[in-house]
């Protein structure tokens, strides 16, 4: 795949349950042997979640969920492949899974960033609400996004 990025297309869609595994190793590629997140912390263990997955045909090169816990929703685990950071796919598939919950009814969500998402979140309407924290040796900071916000920035 690195040698022919140019040549290859993406699909940015909801994640295929035939590509849930490959898409959770795929996390753990990311977080576990990256950036030393414990692997028990990695599967969203609500039953109100929804993934989205960046595809180059039968391989999983990009990923982002949603889950609701207490009525709140919340937005992470965006991880992309090493070799397609700095592309611009992390904000287009933020954009896309987003945009998604927000066609649902859905008025805010809740994010933990790292310092490179806050960024990306703060350019399409999040807002920081609050310090940030250390998580696993990465600083975290807590956001929300209110559909609004979103679409004065993305429309």
């Amino acid at each position: 795949m690195e040698n022919k990025l140019n040549s290859i297309s993406f699909e940015i869609e909801q994640l295929n349950q035939e590509f849930y595994d490959s898409a959770i190793l795929f996390l753990e590629n990311v977080f576990y042997k990256e950036q030393n997140i414990p692997k028990k912390l990695i599967p969203l263990e609500n039953e109100s979640q929804k993934w989205w997955c960046i595809r180059s045909s039968d391989e999983v090169v990009g990923i982002v969920a949603a889950w609701e816990i207490k009525s709140e929703w919340h937005w992470g685990r965006l991880a992309i492949h090493k070799k397609l950071r700095g592309l611009g796919m992390g904000k287009k598939i933020a954009i896309k899974s987003l945009d998604e919950l927000f066609q649902m009814g859905i008025e805010k969500v809740k994010i933990d960033a790292r310092d490179i998402t806050v960024e990306m979140v703060l350019k399409i309407g999040g807002e920081i609400t609050g310090k940030k924290t250390n998580f696993y040796g990465y600083p975290i900071t807590p956001m929300q996004i209110q559909k609004k916000d979103f679409i004065h920035k993305t429309r």
